[in-house]
Protein backbone atom coordinates (compact mmCIF):
# COMPACT_ATOMS: atom_id res chain seq x y z
CA UNK A 1 0.00 0.00 0.00
CA UNK A 2 1.15 3.60 -0.65
CA UNK A 3 0.19 6.33 2.11
CA UNK A 4 -2.01 9.08 0.71
CA UNK A 5 -2.56 12.64 2.51
CA UNK A 6 -5.90 13.40 2.08
CA UNK A 7 -9.33 11.86 1.41
CA UNK A 8 -12.90 13.48 0.83
CA UNK A 9 -14.98 13.05 4.60
CA UNK A 10 -17.90 10.84 3.98
CA UNK A 11 -19.56 8.07 5.88
CA UNK A 12 -20.05 4.36 5.97
CA UNK A 13 -22.47 2.36 8.43
CA UNK A 14 -21.64 -0.89 9.88
CA UNK A 15 -24.00 -3.80 10.52
CA UNK A 16 -24.70 -2.66 13.90
CA UNK A 17 -26.06 0.47 12.17
CA UNK A 18 -22.81 2.65 13.66
CA UNK A 19 -21.90 5.31 11.09
CA UNK A 20 -18.12 5.92 10.92
CA UNK A 21 -17.01 9.18 9.16
CA UNK A 22 -14.17 8.18 6.90
CA UNK A 23 -11.59 10.91 7.17
CA UNK A 24 -7.99 10.48 5.50
CA UNK A 25 -6.65 8.01 3.41
CA UNK A 26 -4.09 6.25 5.69
CA UNK A 27 -2.90 3.29 2.86
CA UNK A 28 -3.89 2.32 -0.77
CA UNK A 29 -3.12 -0.76 -2.44
CA UNK A 30 -4.04 -2.75 -5.53
CA UNK A 31 -6.43 -5.05 -3.13
CA UNK A 32 -7.38 -2.30 -1.04
CA UNK A 33 -8.20 0.64 0.81
CA UNK A 34 -7.75 1.84 4.24
CA UNK A 35 -9.39 4.93 5.82
CA UNK A 36 -8.59 6.83 9.20
CA UNK A 37 -12.41 7.96 10.88
CA UNK A 38 -13.49 10.49 13.03
CA UNK A 39 -12.80 8.13 15.75
CA UNK A 40 -9.19 7.58 16.54
CA UNK A 41 -9.44 4.05 17.42
CA UNK A 42 -11.26 3.03 14.09
CA UNK A 43 -9.99 2.51 11.11
CA UNK A 44 -12.23 0.83 7.57
CA UNK A 45 -11.08 -1.65 4.98
CA UNK A 46 -12.90 -1.15 1.39
CA UNK A 47 -11.34 -3.91 -1.13
CA UNK A 48 -10.51 -2.50 -4.39
CA UNK A 49 -11.36 -4.38 -7.96
CA UNK A 50 -9.62 -2.79 -10.91
CA UNK A 51 -8.56 0.18 -8.78
CA UNK A 52 -12.32 0.58 -7.14
CA UNK A 53 -14.35 0.38 -4.37
CA UNK A 54 -17.00 -2.87 -5.25
CA UNK A 55 -20.20 -2.38 -5.89
CA UNK A 56 -21.67 -5.31 -7.67
CA UNK A 57 -24.08 -7.05 -5.13
CA UNK A 58 -22.83 -10.51 -6.00
CA UNK A 59 -19.47 -9.71 -5.07
CA UNK A 60 -19.87 -8.00 -2.28
CA UNK A 61 -21.72 -10.67 -0.78
CA UNK A 62 -19.05 -12.86 -1.69
CA UNK A 63 -16.23 -10.72 0.23
CA UNK A 64 -18.33 -10.76 3.02
CA UNK A 65 -18.53 -14.59 3.27
CA UNK A 66 -14.82 -14.26 2.47
CA UNK A 67 -14.31 -12.43 5.85
CA UNK A 68 -16.64 -14.10 7.94
CA UNK A 69 -15.22 -17.27 7.08
CA UNK A 70 -11.89 -15.93 8.96
CA UNK A 71 -13.86 -16.60 12.43
CA UNK A 72 -13.41 -19.94 11.82
CA UNK A 73 -9.51 -20.03 11.52
CA UNK A 74 -7.87 -20.72 15.06
CA UNK A 75 -6.42 -17.56 16.30
CA UNK A 76 -6.08 -16.70 19.71
CA UNK A 77 -6.00 -13.42 21.87
CA UNK A 78 -1.89 -14.14 21.68
CA UNK A 79 -1.87 -12.96 18.40
CA UNK A 80 -1.28 -10.10 17.41
CA UNK A 81 -3.39 -9.46 14.47
CA UNK A 82 -6.41 -7.36 13.82
CA UNK A 83 -9.24 -9.03 12.85
CA UNK A 84 -12.32 -7.64 11.37
CA UNK A 85 -14.81 -6.24 14.45
CA UNK A 86 -18.11 -5.38 12.29
CA UNK A 87 -18.86 -5.68 8.41
CA UNK A 88 -20.36 -2.37 6.52
CA UNK A 89 -23.54 -2.63 5.64
CA UNK A 90 -24.53 -3.43 2.04
CA UNK A 91 -21.15 -2.75 0.79
CA UNK A 92 -18.07 -4.33 0.71
CA UNK A 93 -15.67 -3.34 3.46
CA UNK A 94 -15.22 -4.01 7.65
CA UNK A 95 -14.16 -2.01 10.96
CA UNK A 96 -10.86 -2.74 12.50
CA UNK A 97 -8.96 -0.92 15.40
CA UNK A 98 -6.30 1.17 14.74
CA UNK A 99 -3.22 0.29 17.00
CA UNK A 100 -2.32 3.30 19.04
CA UNK A 101 1.35 4.90 18.97
CA UNK A 102 2.07 2.79 16.28
CA UNK A 103 3.27 3.11 12.54
CA UNK A 104 4.28 0.60 9.19
CA UNK A 105 7.49 -0.74 9.25
CA UNK A 106 7.67 0.53 6.17
CA UNK A 107 8.42 3.60 7.69
CA UNK A 108 12.21 1.85 8.88
CA UNK A 109 13.06 1.05 5.26
CA UNK A 110 15.43 3.46 2.58
CA UNK A 111 13.75 7.26 2.97
CA UNK A 112 14.24 9.40 -0.23
CA UNK A 113 14.38 13.06 0.32
CA UNK A 114 12.70 13.50 -2.78
CA UNK A 115 9.50 12.81 -1.92
CA UNK A 116 9.82 15.34 1.13
CA UNK A 117 7.81 18.91 0.08
CA UNK A 118 10.66 21.40 -1.35
CA UNK A 119 10.25 23.54 1.42
CA UNK A 120 10.90 20.53 3.70
CA UNK A 121 13.87 19.52 1.77
CA UNK A 122 15.67 23.11 1.74
CA UNK A 123 15.17 23.02 6.05
CA UNK A 124 16.81 19.53 6.03
CA UNK A 125 20.62 19.69 7.14
CA UNK A 126 22.66 16.53 7.20
CA UNK A 127 24.24 15.08 10.60
CA UNK A 128 27.32 15.93 11.73
CA UNK A 129 28.97 12.78 11.40
CA UNK A 130 28.58 12.66 8.48
CA UNK A 131 31.37 13.95 5.56
CA UNK A 132 30.12 16.92 4.14
CA UNK A 133 30.86 15.51 1.09
CA UNK A 134 28.02 13.34 1.00
CA UNK A 135 25.35 13.78 -1.19
CA UNK A 136 21.98 14.70 0.25
CA UNK A 137 20.29 11.61 -1.88
CA UNK A 138 22.86 9.56 0.50
CA UNK A 139 22.98 11.55 3.11
CA UNK A 140 18.92 11.60 3.78
CA UNK A 141 18.42 7.93 3.95
CA UNK A 142 21.05 7.77 6.35
CA UNK A 143 19.99 10.52 8.63
CA UNK A 144 16.57 8.58 8.91
CA UNK A 145 18.11 5.17 9.69
CA UNK A 146 19.60 6.98 12.61
CA UNK A 147 16.28 8.54 13.44
CA UNK A 148 14.61 5.93 13.93
CA UNK A 149 16.81 3.69 16.28
CA UNK A 150 19.97 2.21 13.70
CA UNK A 151 20.40 -1.50 13.13
CA UNK A 152 19.49 -2.31 16.67
CA UNK A 153 16.21 -1.03 16.53
CA UNK A 154 15.43 -2.71 13.62
CA UNK A 155 16.98 -6.12 15.29
CA UNK A 156 14.81 -5.92 17.77
CA UNK A 157 11.48 -5.54 15.47
CA UNK A 158 12.08 -7.46 13.07
CA UNK A 159 12.65 -10.21 16.31
CA UNK A 160 9.26 -9.65 17.22
CA UNK A 161 7.80 -9.33 13.56
CA UNK A 162 8.78 -13.30 13.18
CA UNK A 163 7.73 -13.92 16.06
CA UNK A 164 4.20 -12.94 15.64
CA UNK A 165 4.30 -14.40 12.00
CA UNK A 166 5.35 -17.74 13.92
CA UNK A 167 2.56 -17.72 15.82
CA UNK A 168 0.33 -17.97 12.78
CA UNK A 169 1.65 -20.60 11.63
CA UNK A 170 2.35 -22.29 15.09
CA UNK A 171 -1.83 -23.18 14.21
CA UNK A 172 -1.22 -23.97 9.93
CA UNK A 173 -2.29 -20.26 9.20
CA UNK A 174 -0.37 -18.53 6.34
CA UNK A 175 -0.65 -14.58 6.27
CA UNK A 176 0.09 -14.46 2.70
CA UNK A 177 0.58 -10.67 2.18
CA UNK A 178 3.90 -9.80 4.27
CA UNK A 179 4.60 -6.34 3.00
CA UNK A 180 5.89 -3.06 4.38
CA UNK A 181 2.37 -1.35 5.32
CA UNK A 182 0.71 -4.47 6.94
CA UNK A 183 3.20 -4.74 9.79
CA UNK A 184 2.44 -2.12 12.56
CA UNK A 185 5.41 -1.53 15.33
CA UNK A 186 5.84 0.59 18.16
CA UNK A 187 6.44 3.85 17.64
CA UNK A 188 8.64 4.87 21.41
CA UNK A 189 11.86 2.78 21.70
CA UNK A 190 11.49 1.69 24.65
CA UNK A 191 8.77 -0.88 22.81
CA UNK A 192 9.14 -3.21 20.69
CA UNK A 193 5.30 -4.42 20.28
CA UNK A 194 4.41 -5.54 16.94
CA UNK A 195 0.85 -6.10 14.86
CA UNK A 196 -0.13 -7.62 11.76
CA UNK A 197 -3.48 -5.78 10.20
CA UNK A 198 -4.73 -6.75 6.64
CA UNK A 199 -5.91 -10.11 7.81
CA UNK A 200 -8.17 -10.14 4.80
CA UNK A 201 -5.97 -13.22 3.03
CA UNK A 202 -5.38 -15.60 6.15
CA UNK A 203 -5.67 -19.33 4.80
CA UNK A 204 -4.64 -22.72 6.00
CA UNK A 205 -1.67 -24.07 4.01
CA UNK A 206 -2.88 -25.75 0.71
CA UNK A 207 -0.47 -27.56 -0.68
CA UNK A 208 -1.81 -27.70 -4.45
CA UNK A 209 -2.62 -23.67 -4.64
CA UNK A 210 -1.79 -21.70 -7.77
CA UNK A 211 -2.15 -18.80 -7.09
CA UNK A 212 -1.60 -16.15 -3.94
CA UNK A 213 -1.59 -12.73 -2.88
CA UNK A 214 1.38 -10.60 -3.10
CA UNK A 215 2.98 -7.05 -2.57
CA UNK A 216 5.28 -6.32 -5.08
CA UNK A 217 8.97 -6.84 -4.60
CA UNK A 218 8.16 -8.91 -1.75
CA UNK A 219 6.72 -11.92 -2.96
CA UNK A 220 8.36 -15.01 -3.11
CA UNK A 221 9.30 -16.42 -6.74
CA UNK A 222 6.84 -19.18 -7.31
CA UNK A 223 3.52 -17.42 -6.40
CA UNK A 224 4.87 -14.56 -8.49
CA UNK A 225 5.30 -16.89 -11.20
CA UNK A 226 1.85 -18.67 -10.58
CA UNK A 227 3.34 -22.12 -10.02
CA UNK A 228 2.60 -22.40 -6.24
CA UNK A 229 0.08 -20.79 -3.92
CA UNK A 230 0.85 -19.31 -0.36
CA UNK A 231 2.72 -21.03 1.74
CA UNK A 232 4.67 -21.02 5.00
CA UNK A 233 7.78 -21.03 2.79
CA UNK A 234 7.09 -17.77 0.47
CA UNK A 235 5.82 -15.78 4.07
CA UNK A 236 9.04 -17.00 5.24
CA UNK A 237 10.81 -15.53 1.88
CA UNK A 238 8.67 -12.56 1.85
CA UNK A 239 9.53 -11.57 5.46
CA UNK A 240 13.38 -11.89 4.52
CA UNK A 241 13.03 -9.80 1.68
CA UNK A 242 11.48 -7.73 4.30
CA UNK A 243 14.15 -7.73 6.93
CA UNK A 244 17.20 -7.67 4.65
CA UNK A 245 16.02 -4.23 3.03
CA UNK A 246 15.25 -2.84 6.13
CA UNK A 247 18.65 -3.46 8.01
CA UNK A 248 21.41 -3.02 4.91
CA UNK A 249 18.82 -0.80 3.05
CA UNK A 250 19.51 -2.21 -0.05
CA UNK A 251 17.44 -4.74 -1.84
CA UNK A 252 18.35 -8.35 -1.97
CA UNK A 253 19.14 -8.43 -5.53
CA UNK A 254 19.84 -4.72 -6.33
CA UNK A 255 23.27 -5.28 -7.22
CA UNK A 256 25.97 -5.04 -9.78
CA UNK A 257 23.70 -5.96 -12.48
CA UNK A 258 21.40 -2.81 -11.74
CA UNK A 259 24.28 -0.50 -11.23
CA UNK A 260 25.88 -1.36 -14.90
CA UNK A 261 22.28 -1.62 -16.77
CA UNK A 262 21.41 2.00 -15.42
CA UNK A 263 24.94 3.08 -16.41
CA UNK A 264 24.57 1.92 -20.15
CA UNK A 265 21.24 3.76 -20.00
CA UNK A 266 19.96 0.39 -20.96
CA UNK A 267 17.97 -2.24 -19.41
CA UNK A 268 19.52 -6.18 -19.21
CA UNK A 269 18.02 -9.18 -20.25
CA UNK A 270 19.32 -12.88 -20.47
CA UNK A 271 20.28 -14.15 -23.72
CA UNK A 272 17.56 -17.31 -24.52
CA UNK A 273 14.29 -16.02 -25.90
CA UNK A 274 12.42 -16.90 -22.11
CA UNK A 275 14.17 -14.25 -20.34
CA UNK A 276 13.94 -11.69 -23.71
CA UNK A 277 12.81 -8.38 -22.73
CA UNK A 278 11.96 -9.34 -19.14
CA UNK A 279 13.14 -5.97 -16.96
CA UNK A 280 15.93 -6.50 -14.21
CA UNK A 281 13.08 -5.85 -11.25
CA UNK A 282 10.79 -8.76 -13.02
CA UNK A 283 13.50 -11.36 -13.13
CA UNK A 284 14.50 -10.26 -9.16
CA UNK A 285 10.72 -10.78 -8.28
CA UNK A 286 11.02 -14.03 -10.28
CA UNK A 287 14.21 -15.47 -8.71
CA UNK A 288 16.42 -15.25 -11.93
CA UNK A 289 18.44 -12.95 -10.10
CA UNK A 290 21.84 -14.09 -7.74
CA UNK A 291 21.48 -12.58 -4.64
CA UNK A 292 24.03 -9.79 -3.87
CA UNK A 293 26.15 -11.68 -1.94
CA UNK A 294 25.70 -15.42 -3.12
CA UNK A 295 28.34 -18.01 -1.70
CA UNK A 296 28.21 -19.35 -4.88
CA UNK A 297 27.40 -16.87 -8.16
CA UNK A 298 29.20 -13.25 -7.80
CA UNK A 299 27.58 -11.87 -11.03
CA UNK A 300 25.50 -9.78 -9.21
CA UNK A 301 27.25 -8.95 -6.03
CA UNK A 302 26.79 -6.02 -4.41
CA UNK A 303 27.14 -2.46 -5.61
CA UNK A 304 28.29 0.53 -3.99
CA UNK A 305 24.64 1.08 -2.46
CA UNK A 306 23.13 0.52 1.08
CA UNK A 307 25.62 -0.14 4.02
CA UNK A 308 28.64 -2.56 4.38
CA UNK A 309 27.35 -5.81 5.81
CA UNK A 310 30.05 -6.44 8.27
CA UNK A 311 28.17 -3.11 9.79
CA UNK A 312 24.89 -4.45 10.07
CA UNK A 313 24.47 -8.35 9.23
CA UNK A 314 26.16 -10.72 11.69
CA UNK A 315 28.03 -13.93 10.16
CA UNK A 316 24.72 -16.16 11.04
CA UNK A 317 22.45 -13.10 9.62
CA UNK A 318 24.51 -13.23 6.54
CA UNK A 319 24.54 -16.95 6.21
CA UNK A 320 20.73 -17.09 6.76
CA UNK A 321 19.93 -14.89 4.37
CA UNK A 322 22.81 -16.17 1.82
CA UNK A 323 20.83 -19.66 2.01
CA UNK A 324 17.19 -18.48 1.81
CA UNK A 325 18.20 -16.05 -1.42
CA UNK A 326 20.69 -18.55 -2.66
CA UNK A 327 19.50 -22.56 -2.20
CA UNK A 328 16.06 -21.36 -1.65
CA UNK A 329 15.47 -18.66 -4.55
CA UNK A 330 14.81 -21.77 -6.57
CA UNK A 331 14.17 -24.60 -4.35
CA UNK A 332 11.96 -23.35 -1.55
CA UNK A 333 12.20 -26.59 0.60
CA UNK A 334 15.67 -25.66 0.81
CA UNK A 335 14.92 -22.52 2.52
CA UNK A 336 15.94 -21.84 6.27
CA UNK A 337 13.16 -22.06 8.75
CA UNK A 338 11.83 -19.54 10.06
CA UNK A 339 11.93 -20.69 13.67
CA UNK A 340 15.92 -20.02 13.89
CA UNK A 341 15.32 -16.06 12.48
CA UNK A 342 14.10 -14.66 15.72
CA UNK A 343 17.16 -15.98 18.25
CA UNK A 344 19.50 -14.97 15.26
CA UNK A 345 18.20 -11.44 15.14
CA UNK A 346 17.75 -10.91 19.28
CA UNK A 347 21.64 -12.36 19.26
CA UNK A 348 22.62 -9.31 17.02
CA UNK A 349 20.82 -6.47 19.12
CA UNK A 350 21.91 -7.62 22.17
CA UNK A 351 25.49 -7.61 20.71
CA UNK A 352 24.55 -4.09 19.37
CA UNK A 353 26.08 -0.83 21.13
CA UNK A 354 23.73 1.87 20.65
CA UNK A 355 25.43 5.31 19.84
CA UNK A 356 24.69 9.16 20.78
CA UNK A 357 24.78 9.47 17.14
CA UNK A 358 21.38 7.31 16.40
CA UNK A 359 23.34 4.51 14.76
CA UNK A 360 24.40 1.24 16.11
CA UNK A 361 27.76 -0.96 16.08
CA UNK A 362 28.36 -4.51 17.11
CA UNK A 363 30.68 -5.18 19.92
CA UNK A 364 33.88 -7.05 19.18
CA UNK A 365 35.44 -9.01 22.13
CA UNK A 366 38.81 -9.50 20.90
CA UNK A 367 38.55 -5.26 20.29
CA UNK A 368 40.77 -3.29 23.00
CA UNK A 369 38.57 -0.23 21.81
CA UNK A 370 34.59 -0.08 21.18
CA UNK A 371 33.53 2.73 18.61
CA UNK A 372 31.55 3.78 16.77
CA UNK A 373 32.62 3.49 12.66
CA UNK A 374 30.02 6.06 12.13
CA UNK A 375 30.99 9.01 13.84
CA UNK A 376 33.76 7.58 16.15
CA UNK A 377 32.14 8.20 19.94
CA UNK A 378 33.71 5.48 22.45
CA UNK A 379 31.81 4.98 25.11
CA UNK A 380 34.30 5.34 28.80
CA UNK A 381 32.70 1.93 30.20
CA UNK A 382 30.38 -0.84 28.98
CA UNK A 383 28.88 -3.63 30.98
CA UNK A 384 29.45 -6.98 29.14
CA UNK A 385 27.19 -10.60 30.31
CA UNK A 386 28.33 -13.60 29.24
CA UNK A 387 26.37 -16.83 29.76
CA UNK A 388 27.27 -20.13 29.32
CA UNK A 389 26.24 -23.46 28.99
CA UNK A 390 27.31 -25.32 32.14
CA UNK A 391 28.71 -29.48 32.32
CA UNK A 392 30.14 -31.06 34.91
CA UNK A 393 33.56 -30.36 33.17
CA UNK A 394 32.15 -26.28 33.88
CA UNK A 395 31.64 -23.98 31.73
CA UNK A 396 31.85 -24.57 28.00
CA UNK A 397 30.18 -23.70 25.14
CA UNK A 398 28.62 -20.01 24.90
CA UNK A 399 24.70 -19.32 25.08
CA UNK A 400 24.86 -15.79 24.54
CA UNK A 401 26.06 -12.17 24.61
CA UNK A 402 24.47 -8.95 25.80
CA UNK A 403 26.35 -5.62 25.90
CA UNK A 404 25.56 -1.45 27.34
CA UNK A 405 26.84 1.42 27.67
CA UNK A 406 27.60 1.28 31.46
CA UNK A 407 26.35 4.86 32.71
CA UNK A 408 25.64 6.39 35.88
CA UNK A 409 22.26 6.30 36.67
CA UNK A 410 20.79 4.13 34.14
CA UNK A 411 19.24 0.99 35.34
CA UNK A 412 20.03 -2.07 33.46
CA UNK A 413 17.59 -4.87 32.55
CA UNK A 414 19.09 -8.22 31.38
CA UNK A 415 16.34 -10.35 29.45
CA UNK A 416 15.27 -14.24 29.96
CA UNK A 417 17.13 -15.32 26.62
CA UNK A 418 20.57 -15.15 28.93
CA UNK A 419 19.35 -18.42 30.48
CA UNK A 420 20.28 -20.24 27.59
CA UNK A 421 16.46 -20.56 26.69
CA UNK A 422 14.85 -18.67 24.02
CA UNK A 423 10.51 -18.83 24.09
CA UNK A 424 9.18 -16.96 22.29
CA UNK A 425 6.99 -15.37 24.33
CA UNK A 426 9.64 -14.45 27.40
CA UNK A 427 12.64 -13.74 25.66
CA UNK A 428 12.21 -10.43 26.34
CA UNK A 429 11.18 -10.43 29.93
CA UNK A 430 13.61 -9.27 32.28
CA UNK A 431 15.53 -12.04 34.53
CA UNK A 432 17.57 -9.83 36.46
CA UNK A 433 17.87 -6.00 36.77
CA UNK A 434 20.29 -3.61 38.37
CA UNK A 435 19.97 -0.47 39.34
CA UNK A 436 21.61 2.67 41.02
CA UNK A 437 20.71 3.88 44.57
CA UNK A 438 23.23 7.00 44.78
CA UNK A 439 26.49 5.70 44.58
CA UNK A 440 25.78 2.14 45.60
CA UNK A 441 24.74 -0.78 42.81
CA UNK A 442 21.62 -3.37 43.07
CA UNK A 443 20.82 -6.45 41.87
CA UNK A 444 18.12 -8.73 41.93
CA UNK A 445 16.01 -11.20 40.05
CA UNK A 446 12.87 -10.04 38.44
CA UNK A 447 11.99 -13.65 37.11
CA UNK A 448 10.35 -15.69 39.89
CA UNK A 449 10.41 -19.37 38.50
CA UNK A 450 14.38 -18.91 38.01
CA UNK A 451 16.86 -19.38 40.77
CA UNK A 452 20.01 -17.64 40.55
CA UNK A 453 23.15 -17.83 43.30
CA UNK A 454 25.52 -15.22 43.33
CA UNK A 455 29.33 -16.17 44.41
CA UNK A 456 30.32 -14.81 48.32
CA UNK A 457 33.82 -13.06 49.03
CA UNK A 458 35.00 -16.39 49.55
CA UNK A 459 34.65 -17.56 45.90
CA UNK A 460 31.33 -20.36 46.97
CA UNK A 461 27.54 -19.90 45.38
CA UNK A 462 25.05 -19.21 47.51
CA UNK A 463 21.57 -18.42 46.43
CA UNK A 464 20.38 -14.72 45.68
CA UNK A 465 17.46 -14.12 48.14
CA UNK A 466 16.00 -10.40 47.74
CA UNK A 467 18.64 -8.58 46.18
CA UNK A 468 22.42 -7.93 46.17
CA UNK A 469 24.84 -5.09 46.98
CA UNK A 470 27.64 -4.58 44.27
CA UNK A 471 30.19 -2.36 44.60
CA UNK A 472 31.49 -0.95 41.18
CA UNK A 473 35.07 -2.78 42.08
CA UNK A 474 33.10 -5.82 42.32
CA UNK A 475 31.74 -5.00 38.40
CA UNK A 476 34.97 -4.15 37.34
CA UNK A 477 36.73 -7.31 38.74
CA UNK A 478 33.77 -9.40 37.30
CA UNK A 479 30.76 -11.42 39.26
CA UNK A 480 29.60 -15.33 38.51
CA UNK A 481 26.02 -16.17 38.41
CA UNK A 482 24.89 -19.81 38.75
CA UNK A 483 21.32 -20.12 36.76
CA UNK A 484 19.23 -23.65 37.62
CA UNK A 485 16.91 -23.53 35.49
CA UNK A 486 16.15 -24.43 32.82
CA UNK A 487 19.37 -25.29 32.06
CA UNK A 488 22.77 -25.02 34.30
CA UNK A 489 24.12 -21.62 33.13
CA UNK A 490 27.07 -19.57 34.20
CA UNK A 491 26.85 -15.84 33.91
CA UNK A 492 29.48 -12.95 34.03
CA UNK A 493 28.89 -10.12 34.27
CA UNK A 494 31.32 -7.56 33.89
CA UNK A 495 32.35 -3.81 33.70
CA UNK A 496 35.01 -2.57 31.24
CA UNK A 497 36.80 0.40 30.62
CA UNK A 498 36.92 1.07 26.69
CA UNK A 499 40.48 0.78 26.06
CA UNK A 500 40.98 -2.34 27.99
CA UNK A 501 38.10 -4.83 26.57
Amino acid sequence: MTQQKKSESRLVKDQLSQWHELTKELGKGGQGVVYRTSDPEILVKMPLKNHKEITDKAEVKQFQEQIESLYLLPLNNDMHITRPLYLLEERAGYVMQMMQDMQPIGDWLPQKISNLAKKEQSKYKPPVWLNKDVALETAYPLAMYAKNGGTKRRLELLAQATIELLRLHSVGVVFMDVSPDNIYCSMAPEHSEVWMIDADNLRFEVVNAKSGVITPQYGAPEVVKGEDGARVVSDAYSLSLLAFKMLTMSGAFDGQRFVDAQDDEDDWAADDSENEDASLEVQAEQGRLPFIFDAEDDSNRKAANGLPSHLVLTPSLLGFFQKMFGEGRTAPWQRPSLHSLPRLLASAADSSIQCRCGMSYYYQHSNPEQSCPYCNHQYQKLLVVNSYFCTSEGASEMAWTWVSPFIDGQDLRLPRRLSGCFDIDNHNAPMLEINQVEQDWFMYVSAEDIRVDVTDNSGHFRPLISQWLLERQQLEEGVQLYLHAPYSIVIEIKVYKNNAI
